[in-house]
């Protein structure tokens, strides 16, 4: 089984998110959450990459159990993700934001094939005309782009995207999608959490809505 989770529960104090929460994804599949604001979908995502614990279930992952390990164990694993608050730094230019995640956090004791593979993701994301700017300097879509493009350093076969097209241009939007798009075609599986509905009809081949703390199957036309 490429991603289960199986009767995951989480509360805060007396709020409870989730009490028996369940899904299977298969690999090379791109599957989309909705959701109102506040009912949990950021929360499994952290869940999922070991920020958060869950109260009760289990979570495997590649056929391992992957519930209580670390951020970075999963990581190594083959899980990467993106945050709503981006999390560049943005005193680095694009080019070292990307070659800090290749590096494992060594910085500048990079090799030949590190810088290649470096400005082989900032052309594949649109940004290596832009690759010694600093990265608070560049647009917020051109960001999302970088965000992105530190995923994809980790060579992940899952990327977990928290709104990758939120509050960004149409230009960047359709750079986004065709990457996202490129990527299923890799192989690859993404989870990600959406709200613009064209978006999602485009690109996703699942699409889920988490009410009430229970994930439900939305039909859509893709």
């Amino acid at each position: 089984m490429f991603l289960k989770l199986e009767n995951i529960g989480k509360s805060f104090g007396e709020q409870r998110l989730f009490e028996k929460l369940s899904l299977e994804l298969t690999s090379g599949k791109i599957y989309s959450l909705i959701g109102a604001n506040g009912s949990g979908k950021t929360t499994l995502f952290n869940i999922l990459t070991g920020f958060l614990p869950p109260d009760n279930g289990r979570i495997t992952f590649l056929d391992e159990d992957i519930t209580h390990k670390s951020p970075t164990i999963i990581n190594k694993m083959g899980m990467a993700r993106t945050f709503q608050d981006l999390r560049l730094i943005g005193g680095l230019n694009v080019r070292d934001n990307v070659l800090l995640v290749v590096e494992k956090g060594m910085f500048h004791n990079a090799t030949k094939e590190e810088y290649k593979k470096v400005d082989e993701i900032l052309e594949r994301v649109s940004l290596s005309g832009h690759a010694q700017h600093y990265g608070r300097d560049i647009s917020y879509g051109q960001q999302k782009l970088l965000t992105l493009g530190c995923c994809l350093a980790n060579n992940p076969k899952l990327l977990l995207l928290d709104e990758p097209i939120a509050g960004i241009d149409d230009v960047n939007l359709g750079k986004i999608k065709n990457i996202v798009l490129e990527l299923k075609k890799e192989g690859r599986t993404i989870l990600q959490i959406e709200h613009n509905m064209e978006y999602l009809e485009e690109t996703s081949d699942e699409l889920f809505a988490l009410e009430n703390g229970e994930l439900v199957r939305v039909v859509h036309s893709a």
